[in-house]
């Protein structure tokens, strides 16, 4: 996946045809034309009704228009968003959800629109409900199950990835309702209005209706059987109350904006206003538009969330960008249409306005991931936290500045929240597909940041918790905190002493971090007692204390001087530190090892058991069958394969080796929490020369591994061997994620190190 390429310089005709013919792009740009056809017919709809009938008539009916959507948005339960993210995966339950959904709406469509009616005298006064014409009410309520149907019909309609009926069916009802506009009967009615924008809506419901049972549904539902996943109507039911709770938030808030105005600033701000909204609002159907169909592909295919909700971003970044340029040039002249004074007044919130539509992007398209997450608590939450950020933020300001400071709210509310999504979930989710120097950087500046945060939190920890510790390991009353490293598990590690590092002091943050303090000094203590080792032991690191803090394991260890061997190996002109290295583990395994062949038992160990790990900690984030790919892949590669068993460091890499001053010579090998007296000698060595490129080299692990599972020529030795390779990945990844809770499988370092493994893995098999 090599995402960056979407943005090279191209013929428009050829790339044009291209992404028609690509599914997400296809239904996106055809939502995104419904919405600018429908935009338009209505436009043309209000503009002959005006002509036509008196301006009371019109007035009315927009009214009863408006009611319509509204009590069809509450009736509706937002079932649009349930159809497009499970149909795509519905199989042969795709009528059955079609209908559930279909059923639902029309139900609460009766039951809202006879509630609506009944109290229309008290909330409703000036409409003609609930008077003495009994067939007009019900018609309302019929035409109310009418339009919740024919909203339901084009989420359906996207769910089976056919966008083109949506733009065709919405574009027959604007054409028709104007044709219905000059109809006599309706004509001479005075709810004639009314009537033309809703009768045409039942002849086009069952048309399309007819089409999707005898011809849409069938071929969805053939052409997707592998794509079928078990439904279980908890799960529908769960996300369509939350996702009905984010619909409503997000209702609320765009129709509280003009009452706060209004009731603020007054009827003429709130009419500048209104028309200012109105004309930005049509920005935001674009990025909307486009992820409903990054929600059905999704759907389809996690695996590829990723890639597709970057792709639906830079569409529709291309789209809104061109859009949002002209509004902001063209403002003083799109509020001059409607008079001088709107002109002065709603030229610079317009501005505001349409620049938000960039960022709201970024949050819509957020939104549609975690749909197809299903992590609708989340989404709840954050969307719920970023309108009442903008409602509080637009009362201030708008008070403080009139429309200008509710122009700078909504903007610095929509960027803060767009930065802040980037940096937590999509960044990470878009990582993998990003390629080249300039990403590389990007990872090595974030990750130098992270690191020196890290360092600081634990620097700030360890002297607020050090005369405790130094008093349990009854320390030297003149030592202190000297220089904090920085660590990949639950553990705070620095120096201590008096004027010179004396000691160094590990202190577990979690029980984890006890567990692993725990595993290195019985590890250290094994080696150490062992006669096969010898004058070995003289590299391991030497325990002086061991005490509790708070429940939790500290440990003092004796200095080891010399170099970090990261220093070492980054700056050597030749191979010797890696020589050294590789023969003083090389000498461990002899003295200790004993040949196997990798049979049954061995496999479960060092194949079932890892990935049974991994796959626990990827669900519901990985994709189907990437692991079971991977178990298949090693046990092909490793069954009756002959190796040595040993004591074994677990985690050898650069970090954890220590240089003579020279840098030629093994001073010693500290970190020894994943020690094995069973381990695979070749697993040591390899993950060694793996950590050993990715310094030199500059790389992550993920980026490495793929590249030689995909050409195993460029690996000299044991990196030439991809079972080996990826048996040593696996290794490392299970022993990260068993370090901390600190990497979540849709986080940062999961998204460039294990699913690009994983993707190139299925790739394989």
């Amino acid at each position: 996946m090599r995402m960056p390429t979407e943005a090279r310089a191209g013929r428009v005709g050829p790339r044009l045809t291209e992404h028609v013919r690509q599914p997400l792009l296809r239904n996106g740009y055809a939502l995104v034309l419904n919405s600018g056809t429908s935009a338009v017919l209505g436009m043309g709809f209000w503009v002959l009704a005006a002509r036509q009938f008196s301006v009371e008539e019109v007035g009315v009916s927009s009214a009863l228009v408006a009611s319509l959507a509204l009590l069809s948005t509450i009736a509706q339960l937002n079932l649009s968003n349930v159809l497009a993210r499970f149909l795509p995966t519905a199989g042969r339950h795709t009528g059955r959800v079609f209908a559930g959904c279909c059923l639902a709406s029309a139900v609460t469509a009766v039951v809202v629109g006879v509630v609506f009616l009944a109290g229309a005298r008290w909330w409703a006064p000036s409409l003609p409900l609930n008077t003495q014409d009994l067939l007009f009410d019900v018609w309302f309520v019929v035409a109310l199950v009418l339009w919740c149907l024919f909203v339901l019909q084009d989420g359906a309609l996207s769910g089976l990835r056919q966008s083109d009926w949506v733009l065709a069916k919405n574009t027959a009802h604007g054409v028709l309702k104007l044709c219905a506009l000059m109809a006599p009967v309706i004509a001479l009615s005075s709810h004639g209005v009314f009537l033309a924008w809703t009768v045409p809506v039942a002849a086009i419901l069952v048309a399309v209706g007819l089409v999707m049972v005898l011809r849409l549904i069938p071929a969805h539902v053939s052409r997707t059987a592998h794509l079928a996943q078990p439904l279980a109507p908890r799960q529908i039911a769960s996300f369509a109350s939350f996702d009905y709770v984010v619909a409503l938030v997000g209702t609320g808030l765009t129709s509280a904006l003009p009452l706060v105005v209004l009731e603020t600033s007054g009827a003429a701000t709130a009419a500048y206003f209104t028309l200012a909204w109105s004309i930005s609002y049509s920005l935001y159907l674009v990025s909307r538009s486009m992820a409903t169909s990054l929600l059905v592909e999704g759907a389809r295919d996690t695996g590829r969330l990723g890639e597709y909700s970057w792709r639906t971003f830079v569409h529709t970044t291309w789209i809104v960008a061109p859009l949002v340029a002209a509004t902001v040039v063209l403002a003083p002249v799109l509020m001059r249409l409607f008079g001088p004074e709107y002109a002065t007044e709603g030229t610079s919130v317009l501005r505001l306005l349409a620049l938000s539509a960039l960022p709201s992007a970024v949050v819509v398209v957020y939104s549609a991931v975690e749909r197809v997450r299903k992590r609708m608590l989340r989404l709840v939450l954050v969307t719920t936290t970023i309108n009442l950020t903008s409602l509080a933020l637009v009362w201030v300001l708008l008070q403080a500045h009139g429309l200008v400071g509710l122009g700078i709210a909504w903007l610095a509310t929509q960027t803060a929240a767009a930065a802040i999504l980037l940096v937590a979930t999509l960044g990470p989710l878009w990582l993998p597909g990003l390629e080249g120097r300039t990403m590389s950087r990007l990872v090595r500046v974030g990750s130098t940041a992270r690191a020196a945060v890290r360092r600081g939190q634990h620097q700030q920890l360890l002297r607020g918790r050090y005369p405790e510790v130094a008093r349990s390991l009854d320390l030297p009353p003149d030592w202190t905190v000297r220089r904090t490293f920085t660590t990949v598990g639950d553990v705070a590690v620095a120096e201590v002493g008096a004027t010179a590092p004396d000691a160094i002091l590990k202190l577990a943050l979690t029980d984890r971090g006890s567990d692993a303090l725990l595993a290195s000094c019985r590890a250290v203590d094994a080696l150490s007692s062992d006669p096969r080792v010898d004058r070995w032991a003289d590299l391991l690191p030497r325990t002086l204390a061991v005490g509790r803090e708070s429940g939790r394991l500290v440990v003092l260890e004796r200095t080891v001087v010399g170099r970090d061997g990261r220093d070492v190996i980054a700056q050597a002109r030749d191979d010797v530190p890696v020589s050294t290295v590789l023969g003083d583990i090389s000498s461990l395994h002899r003295r200790t090892g004993r040949t196997a062949v990798m049979d049954a038992p061995l496999l479960g160990s060092w194949v079932d058991e890892p990935v049974a790990l991994l796959e626990a900690w990827l669900d519901p984030t990985a994709p189907p069958g990437a692991t079971g790919d991977l178990r298949t892949l090693l046990w092909h590669g490793w069954q009756g394969r002959a190796v040595t068993l040993s004591w074994t460091h677990g985690d050898l890499a650069p970090g954890n080796v220590v240089f003579s001053a020279e840098g030629r010579r093994t001073a010693g090998i500290i970190d020894w929490e994943r020690a094995r007296a069973d381990g695979m000698s070749e697993l040591d060595r390899t993950h060694f020369l793996l950590t050993v490129r990715m310094l030199r080299e500059d790389r992550e692990l993920g980026s490495l591994v793929c590249e030689l599972l995909r050409r195993p020529e460029l690996g000299a030795g044991v990196l030439g061997d991809p079972a080996l390779v990826l048996l040593a990945w696996l290794d490392h990844v299970v022993g990260i994620v068993s370090k901390s809770d600190r990497f979540p499988p849709d986080g940062f370092w999961a998204a460039r190190n294990v699913h690009p493994v994983l993707r190139q893995v299925r790739s394989t098999t």
